[in-house]
């Protein structure tokens, strides 16, 4: 059964404002929301009972008990009910407040990353990995951050990994791929332009292609050997890049750690190896 607050929080950011109270209210107070009629869930989020009865409806439910039985399934799946999907920022909000909204905003995140992972699909992509001659990481925004940070472990690892942030420079060097490489894409939205055509020249040579991308269909996605997808958490359009970002650097960890798994003797000897070498750089007292 899908679980329905991960499914409550991809669909927040499109919500109307009577849906955000109730879905504010309900993820807040999820065991005692079980025990409440339409009109107690009215009332306690400060809409009408036809509101709550249509927010059911919307989230693909006949009615309120079916909702409830959804609701208690995924208690049995997640003991925290004090989390807090609301990520808007308020000018009269504390810095109290706005640290308490981020730390439930990325511990939801976190937890719904880990529910909805396909670790069928995240295995074939540690085998791409390990296997391929070269691996040319993608991105730009927001998804610069975690192709960049892939691309240095992997680097560190003394895998053959090649980022560029000039994706003009990129999309020359794919003139040498062929099917024995790798392109790992990072894009939240599956959409950006750039991504999709240097993917698309990667499609032509046959070069298998790797997707970090949201639990959406998109451009990206069909482009794609393989799919890793991340929560659908954020609108495209967004104040910043928050649970997308971490979410996407969480995936990016897990293809880090399961390909140099089996090699960790050689890895601490790297690792210590390239520590020495930027010894030189540090400052000492």
């Amino acid at each position: 059964m899908e679980n329905i607050k991960l499914k409550i929080r991809e669909k927040y950011m499109h919500m109307s404002k009577a849906e955000k109270r109730i879905s504010d209210f309900i993820l807040a107070n999820t065991f005692r929301s079980l025990g409440m009629t339409a009109q107690d869930l009215a009332d306690e989020s400060g809409v009408s009972a036809a509101s709550v009865i249509r927010y059911v409806q919307n989230l693909g439910f006949d009615g309120l008990s079916a909702f409830k039985m959804a609701l208690a399934a995924a208690n049995s799946q997640d003991d925290d009910w004090n989390a807090t999907v609301d990520p808007i920022i308020h000018t009269e909000d504390s810095l109290q407040t706005l640290s308490g909204k981020l730390e439930s905003l990325i511990n939801g995140a976190t937890k719904d990353f880990f529910y909805q992972l396909d670790y069928e699909a995240l295995e074939q992509a540690i085998c791409k990995v390990r296997n391929a001659r070269r691996i040319y990481l993608l991105g730009i925004g927001a998804s610069m951050l975690p192709a960049y940070d892939l691309f240095h472990k992997l680097k560190r690892a003394d895998y053959n990994a090649d980022y560029h942030f000039d994706i003009n420079m990129c999309v020359e060097f794919f003139h040498y791929i062929d099917d024995r490489d790798l392109v790992i894409a990072f894009s939240y939205s599956g959409q950006s332009r750039e991504i999709l055509y240097a993917c698309q020249i990667a499609r032509e040579r046959q070069t298998p292609i790797l997707a970090v991308t949201r639990r959406e269909e998109s451009p990206l996605r069909r482009l794609a050997d393989i799919s890793l997808l991340i929560p659908n958490q954020e609108a495209v359009v967004r104040i910043g890049a928050f649970t997308s970002l971490h979410n996407s650097l969480l995936m990016g960890d897990l293809l880090y750690l399961g390909s140099v798994q089996k090699n960790l003797p050689e890895l601490e000897r790297n690792i210590r190896s390239t520590r020495k070498l930027v010894e030189g750089l540090k400052t000492r007292e």
